[in-house]
C-alpha cells in the first residue's frame, strides 16, 4: 500500500468514526459556555472575567470573579471565587444544536441542566 493510499484511508475512516460517533474532535472553548444560560433555580451568566448568578426564589444577584477556564473535549471547568475561598464547577453533556448543558453534581450541589437562554 502507498503511503498517499494508506493516508486517504487513514483521513476516510477518521472522518467516518466521527460521523458514526457523533461526538467532538476537539475541545470546548469559551464560546460554547459563554453568555447566560438558565435553568431551574437559577441562570449564569459567563463573561471572560465573572460569573453572575441570579437566584429565581428571591431575583438576588451575585457576582463572583472567573480566576479562569479549563477545557477539554468533555467538559468546561470554571475557576471562580467567593470571597476567600476559590472554588470550581464543571459543565459539560454540552448540546450545541440544542444549547444544553449539566452542571456536573459536586460537593457544593447537585447536577442541574441548563438551557442557553441568550447569548
Amino acid at each position: 500500500m502507498t503511503g498517499k493510499l494508506r493516508n486517504s484511508l487513514i483521513f476516510v475512516l477518521t472522518i467516518a468514526a466521527l460521523a458514526l460517533g457523533g461526538g467532538r474532535a476537539f475541545a470546548l472553548t469559551f464560546d460554547d459556555i459563554a453568555g447566560r444560560w438558565c435553568g431551574s433555580v437559577s441562570s449564569y451568566t459567563f463573561t471572560p472575567t465573572t460569573l453572575i448568578v441570579v437566584l429565581y426564589a428571591d431575583n438576588s444577584r451575585r457576582e463572583y470573579p472567573v480566576n479562569g477556564y479549563e477545557y477539554d473535549d468533555a467538559a468546561v471547568t470554571v475557576n471562580w471565587q467567593r470571597n476567600d475561598d476559590r472554588l470550581f464547577t464543571k459543565f459539560s453533556e454540552f448540546n450545541l444544536d440544542e444549547h444544553t448543558m449539566v452542571q456536573l453534581r459536586n460537593d457544593a450541589g447537585p447536577r442541574r441542566e441548563f438551557r442557553k437562554c441568550s447569548e
